[in-house]
């Protein structure tokens, strides 16, 4: 071990010796007692098995009524999950139904994947060497070729738009597309089976995730969407083993996009074919300073506001048409909900509902 590299001045006595082998004891006990309640937390955590195990509102300090009014205001089909447990549903919990948006941090959940499997050397690796061999014949035009994966993750890759990859924001569902082939390039097999393989251990109850848009679309039961959520707030983690390295959640999972990032001003061509996941190359200004690898943040837009300001500052969420189909993590809450109806916008106003059901 090299000593001056964790600080230490070169030894020259034996007294020096004894308090620098006390000082590296005690760095290597610290570490290991980190180790150690990492594990523990992970213990002490409830993951589903082959079902979710369920406890009352009051059980987890929610009020049972105002849990039920956020339901009922929210509508369709939904889930409530609290440190672990399924503590409230409605609608068809089982029922399988197509997420929109909310789907696509499920793709940048397998874009990490394949960070870790050596698929890929990084999300900022260039993505015209997939396009060659995902589309045989075609190629990004010049302006494109510095597309990468990260650009397509933050809506910023400048596909089917006039400007340069990462210079403007663009909500953009023909980037979609040409991500969604990417996926298919770098995994070699469809979203679905690439889902269900890196995700396995979370066991699934009601089939297929990947299943809507000619299987570009995540068409998931609230029940099982759920666990993708309880995924992404135990950061990678499932029953003390952690499936996706955490450093790649703590790299990822938070807001990429500039604050002052402008706003897309002219549109381009689709000269891939790729098409759209549903939408167009431009719907939305929000963006800048709350997206992240297609996950939206309770962060700081250009407005100096909170994005979802009835909720905790590190809430985030999938989101599918502006507030229908979505899915909100709240870990300092402990909680995911999953849901298809009606949540009040992209901002989730019904959620101050959620939040008042929440005793202190």
């Amino acid at each position: 071990m090299n000593l001056e590299v964790l600080g230490f001045a070169p030894i020259q006595s034996n007294g020096q010796r004894v308090l620098c082998a006390l000082a590296v004891h005690a760095v290597v006990l610290a570490c290991a007692a980190v180790n150690l309640c990492d594990a523990a937390r992970a213990e002490e955590t409830a993951y589903p098995g082959a079902s979710w195990e369920t406890r009352s509102p009051d059980e987890v300090g929610l009020d049972t009524a105002k849990l039920q009014a956020f339901a009922k205001a929210v509508g369709g089909d939904g889930v409530v999950i609290r440190d672990g447990y399924l503590v409230a549903s409605w609608g068809d919990a089982m029922r399988h139904g197509d997420w929109a948006s909310a789907a696509k941090p499920v793709l940048s959940t397998l874009l990490l994947f394949a960070v870790q499997e050596h698929r890929i050397d990084s999300v900022d690796d260039p993505l015209r060497p997939w396009v060659q061999r995902r589309l045989p014949g075609k190629d990004l035009i010049e302006k494109d070729r510095t597309i990468t994966f990260r650009h397509l993750a933050d809506m910023t890759s400048g596909y089917r738009r006039a400007e340069p990859p990462g210079t403007h924001w663009a909500y953009n569902d023909s980037a979609i597309a040409l991500y969604v082939h990417m996926t298919v390039a770098v995994w070699e097999m469809t979203p679905n089976q690439a889902v269900l393989r890196c995700l396995a251990p979370l066991e699934f109850e009601d089939g297929d995730i990947f299943a809507s848009r000619g299987g570009n679309g995540v068409s998931a039961s609230p029940r099982d969407f759920a666990r993708i959520g309880w995924f992404w707030l135990n950061r990678g983690n499932w029953r003390g083993e952690q499936l996706l390295r955490r450093d790649l959640f703590d790299d990822h999972c938070r807001p990429d996009v500039p604050v002052d990032l402008p706003r897309t001003k002219a549109d381009g061509v689709d000269y891939l074919s790729v098409g759209t996941t549903g939408g167009g190359p431009d719907q939305s200004e929000d963006g800048p300073g709350v997206y992240g690898f297609n996950w939206w943040f309770n962060a700081v837009g250009p407005d100096g506001q909170r994005f979802m300001p009835h909720l905790p500052d590190d809430a985030y969420q999938a989101d599918g048409h502006w507030g229908k189909e979505c899915m909100l993590i709240i870990p300092s809450q402990r909680m995911v909900v999953a849901a298809r109806g009606n949540w009040g916008g992209t901002r989730l106003d019904k959620t101050r509902l959620l939040i008042d059901a929440i005793e202190e």
